[in-house]
């Protein structure tokens, strides 16, 4: 049987994709599985295709199954557009919709385009949907599954979830091999996914990773991580666990098996700072599979505003990882939740400390109550926008404390501010020089500069996030809850 997956178009108010703009490593992952069971697939990137030669790629195909990827909130009613526009394009394909953002709000994409929602992991709601199609079952056997039919809404029982991750199906890359030279993260380019974990045991109220994986966490052996690297040309690989060396023990024997395989990455890791500080060998030992930088979600500076977003961490860890970082030379990203409640004060209690520890890499996220979050439960009632193409973490969708105009005034100060302690703690001529020996030798390209370049000049000016609330979105589209 012929199944094509659709990874929407880019959209959003700023296009923050100009920024971070990877592959679909969800729909490759689920295509290995259904290649080994003797089904063919095709990935489509509208993306980089664009929408019109992206559809006709698939009429082409001639798919009996389309799927569509909708990760983020963001992404909905780009989805829904995009469903009518498979629909009238293919009218007997079935057209599933799945995705994190999906699985955690089925009920959002109640759509006559759409026959049914996949809730949970792909790999396990896949194959035995399309054996059910191929054979003409009975879908509502199928786990994981939210049907519509007439415009009410039938879900199956729910997906299972695999223990052993070892068992998945290595991910089908070739099927996007025509793509991987365009994708990126922040400079490093062509820069590949790399999945060696599942879920989170931390229970964060602006993260529904945790919710979506029941609180588990799952790991794939160092064997198995080394063999999927080995199948990775890119030289950038990111690594999307949601926390990374989280058994030291496994965190120790994947580098030294990486080290010994001879394999050679320059790897970005998320992972926490009471980590980097109980085990900063882990750090050294890293070091040795080639380059390493790390993104830290620190969210506060403070204990209490830790406690508010139930991070079940300490301030004082967040200093102490960034210094252990400085002295080990290896880069780092931190990232802080901005508060709409924040006053001028606590604005300027963060810049104070982004200067003192010289957190020059610094982002910076705007609380924000997406679905499926415990914050979505408690502050869905405040949101002042229904707007989806809002909740991408840089406008506002509560009522801030200050008046607006203030509060983007001193959000895109930070943005400014770290810029400027960049330039002051490495000096701007450092800065440039160490960019264009980048450029040099390869390690990033003109074009990625260009659009980092870009969006600190566009973050950088409080009329870019004001001027979005006046706004009107033109979905095209009516969905149950849009």
């Amino acid at each position: 049987m012929n199944v094509a997956f659709l990874k929407p178009p880019i959209g959003g108010i700023l296009g923050l994709e100009m920024l971070t703009f990877v592959e679909p490593l969800g729909l490759i992952s689920i295509a290995g599985g259904l290649e080994a069971d003797g089904h063919a697939c095709r990935v489509i990137d509208l993306r980089l295709e664009g929408e019109a030669k992206g559809l006709d790629l698939c009429r082409s195909f001639a798919p009996r199954i389309v799927g569509l990827q909708c990760n983020f909130t963001t992404e909905r009613h780009r989805t829904l557009r995009l469903a009518e526009k498979v629909r009238r394009a293919l009218p007997d394909a079935f057209v599933l919709v799945g995705g994190h953002d999906a699985s955690r709000e089925p009920a959002w994409f109640r759509h006559p385009a759409i026959d049914a929602i996949a809730v949970g992991d792909g790999e396990e709601v896949m194959p035995p949907l399309v054996a059910a199609l191929e054979k003409g079952g009975d879908l509502r056997k199928v786990p994981g599954l939210v049907l519509q039919s007439k415009g009410e809404l039938h879900a199956t029982c729910e997906a299972p979830m695999r223990q052993d991750l070892d068992t998945l199906p290595m991910p089908a890359r070739h099927l996007i091999s025509h793509y991987a030279p365009e994708y990126y993260i922040n400079f490093r380019k062509p820069l590949a996914l790399m999945e060696t974990a599942r879920g989170c045991p931390f229970k964060c109220n602006f993260c529904s990773v945790w919710k979506f994986h029941q609180s588990t966490f799952r790991e794939k052996s160092p064997e198995r991580v080394v063999a999927e690297l080995l199948a990775i040309e890119a030289p950038n690989v990111f690594i999307t666990d949601d926390i990374f060396w989280m058994d030291v023990r496994r965190g120790e024997e994947l580098a030294r098996q990486i080290k010994a395989a001879g394999i050679r990455k320059y790897f970005t890791v998320q992972t926490r700072t009471d980590i980097i500080c109980k085990f900063p060998h882990l750090i050294e030992m890293w070091k040795d599979c080639g380059s390493l930088a790390i993104f830290l979600g620190l969210e506060s500076i403070t204990d209490e505003g830790l406690n508010a977003v139930n991070k079940s961490n300490k301030a004082v860890n967040n200093v102490r990882a960034l210094s252990i970082l400085k002295e080990l030379g290896v880069g780092y990203t931190p990232n802080f939740i901005v508060d709409p409640a924040w006053d001028h004060d606590d604005f300027a209690r963060l810049r104070q400390w982004i200067e003192e520890t010289g957190a020059y890499n610094s982002g910076f996220s705007i609380l924000t109550p997406l679905p499926g979050t415990d914050l979505w439960e408690t502050a869905q009632h405040e949101v002042t926008t229904h707007d989806w193409e809002m909740y991408d973490i840089v406008h506002a969708v509560l009522p801030t404390r200050l008046p607006l105009d203030e509060f983007y005034a001193e959000y895109s100060r930070l943005w400014r501010h770290a810029l400027d302690v960049r330039y002051k703690h490495r000096g701007k001529w450092r800065t440039w020089f160490g960019l264009g020996a980048a450029l040099a030798t390869g390690k990033v390209t003109v074009d990625a500069v260009k659009k980092g370049m870009n969006i600190a000049k566009v973050f950088s000016d409080p009329q870019t996030f004001l001027a979005d609330h006046n706004r009107r979105p033109t979905t095209g589209v009516a969905a149950s809850a849009a």
